[in-house]
Formats: C-alpha cells, sequence, structure tokens
C-alpha cells in the first residue's frame, strides 16, 4: 500500500508556495524494498537536481497480541 500526500504550509515571502510531498509506504520486509531505494538514491537520481531530500525513515508496526500478550511480544521474545 502507497499513499502521497501534498503537504502545503503556505506561501513564502517570494509568493511561491512552501509546499512538499510525503510518502508512505508499507513493507513487509525493508531490506527488499526501502533499503534498496535508498541505496540507489543515494548514488544519483536524474530528479536530484531538481529536488530537496529532507529526511528518510523507517518505522517498525508491530502486529496484533494474542489473548492474555502483549503488543510486540513477538518482536521481543522472538
Amino acid at each position: 500500500m502507497r499513499r502521497i500526500r501534498m503537504l502545503l504550509d503556505g506561501l513564502r515571502s517570494d509568493g511561491a508556495a512552501d509546499a512538499g510531498l510525503l510518502f508512505t509506504a508499507w513493507q513487509p520486509d525493508p531490506r527488499t524494498g526501502f533499503v534498496p531505494v535508498q541505496h540507489r538514491l543515494s548514488r544519483g537520481d536524474a530528479l536530484s537536481r531538481y529536488l530537496v531530500h529532507e529526511a528518510s525513515a523507517l518505522f517498525v508496526v508491530p502486529g496484533g497480541s494474542r489473548p492474555g500478550g502483549c503488543p510486540a511480544q513477538a518482536l521481543v521474545e522472538g
């Protein structure tokens, strides 16, 4: 699942939009998607001269818990 959202924070002093894009995606294994893409982008991308990269992040969202269990218990116990 991927989502793209435009963020608009009004106008800058020169009248241009103070805007950007936020991309979110769910991936079952970041080693096969997120990490390779970040490596390719770090080697240079044709759009790099037009873009300003602010940040990248990777978050773990633990699965649900079993009855009587704790959230993320499987992550802690292996």
